[in-house]
C-alpha cells in the first residue's frame, strides 16, 4: 500500500495541474499550455512568503491566489485575446508556450534553479493508513483533488457562468448572440485556474518543492492526465491524474525509473487512439 498512497499523492499533483488546463478549456475553449509553470510559480510563491518572510501559509495561500489570478487574467488579455479569433489554433498554442517560458524564465531570474523546500503546514510525521506508509501532505492531496475536481464538475453543470461559459465553448458566436460575454468568460476561466494554482501553493509545494527544472515534467504530465482522464471532464482529470501516479510509481518501483515515461505515453498513445476524447471526456470539447 505504500507504493499506492505514494503513486495517488503524486498523481493528485497531476491531477490538479490537469484540472487547470481544464478550466480554462471549458470556460475559455483554449488549452493553456502555461498552467504548469502556474503550478511551479506558486510553489515559489510558497516558498518566499513561508520560508524567506517566514509568514503563515494562509497568508500564502491568499495572497499566492491573488497573485495567480492576476497573472491568469494578464497572460489571457496579453497571449490569447489578439489571436484568439484566428482560425489556426495553432497560433494560441505557440503563444501559450510563450508564456510558459516568459514565467520559467523569470522564476529562474528572481529565485535562481537551485531546488528549495517548503515544510508542510500539517505536519511531517508518517503514517500508517491501510497496511502503507504515507505523510500528511499526501493525504491532503489526495482529498483536496478529488473534492476539486468534483466540486468544479457540479459547479461546470449547474451553475449559471458554468454553463454559459459550456455554451460559449461550444458556438461563441451563438453564445455572443444571446448576450453572452465570451471574452470576459474566458479571462475568468484564466483567472480562475490561476487563482487556483495559487491557493493550492502551500498544499503542492511541500510535495514537489520549487524547482524551475520540474516545470516541464509538472506540464507534460499533467496534460497527460487530462488527455487519458477526458478533455472536458474534471472527474476525470481526478482519475487521470491518480491512474497516471499509479503507473509511475509502479513503473518505477518493478521496471526501473527510466521506464515510467515509456509506460505512461505508451498509455497516453492507446487512450488517443482507442478513446480520442479521454475515458470520461465529452465530445465537442477542443483540444491540443
Amino acid at each position: 500500500m505504500t507504493i499506492v498512497w505514494a503513486g495517488l499523492s503524486v498523481g493528485a499533483v497531476y491531477a490538479l495541474t490537469a484540472i487547470g488546463y481544464n478550466i480554462t478549456m471549458t470556460f475559455g475553449g483554449v488549452f493553456n499550455f502555461a498552467h504548469g509553470a502556474f503550478v511551479i510559480l506558486s510553489a515559489f510563491f510558497s516558498w518566499f512568503i513561508m520560508v524567506d518572510l517566514g509568514w503563515p501559509w494562509w497568508s500564502a495561500a491568499l495572497f499566492g491566489a491573488v497573485l495567480g489570478a492576476l497573472v491568469g487574467a494578464a497572460e489571457e488579455l496579453i497571449a490569447v485575446r489578439p489571436v484568439v479569433r484566428r482560425t489556426d489554433t495553432r497560433a494560441l498554442l505557440v503563444t501559450t508556450v510563450g508564456a510558459f517560458v516568459v514565467i520559467e524564465g523569470v522564476l529562474g531570474a528572481t529565485w535562481g534553479a537551485t531546488p528549495k523546500s517548503v515544510e508542510f503546514f500539517g505536519g511531517s510525521d508518517p503514517f500508517t493508513l491501510l497496511g502503507g506508509r504515507m505523510a500528511p501532505v499526501d493525504v491532503w492531496l489526495i482529498a483536496v483533488a478529488i473534492v476539486i475536481g468534483g466540486g468544479l464538475h457540479v459547479f461546470s453543470r449547474r451553475s449559471l457562468w458554468g454553463l454559459a461559459a459550456r455554451g460559449a465553448t461550444s458556438d461563441p458566436d451563438a453564445a455572443r448572440t444571446r448576450g453572452i460575454n465570451v471574452g470576459a468568460l474566458r479571462t475568468g476561466g484564466f483567472a480562475l485556474a490561476g487563482a487556483l494554482a495559487g491557493l493550492l501553493g502551500p498544499l503542492v509545494a511541500p510535495k514537489t518543492g520549487a524547482s524551475v527544472g520540474i516545470a516541464v515534467s509538472v506540464t507534460i504530465f499533467g496534460f497527460v492526465a487530462l488527455a487519458v482522464g477526458g478533455f472536458g471532464s474534471f472527474v476525470g482529470c481526478v482519475v487521470g491524474g491518480m491512474a497516471i501516479g499509479l503507473i509511475q510509481a509502479y513503473g518505477g518501483r518493478y521496471l526501473g525509473v527510466e521506464y515510467p515515461p515509456v509506460l505512461l505515453f505508451a498509455v497516453l498513445l492507446a487512450v488517443l487512439l482507442l478513446k480520442p476524447s479521454g475515458l470520461l471526456g465529452r465530445h465537442g470539447v477542443r483540444a491540443v
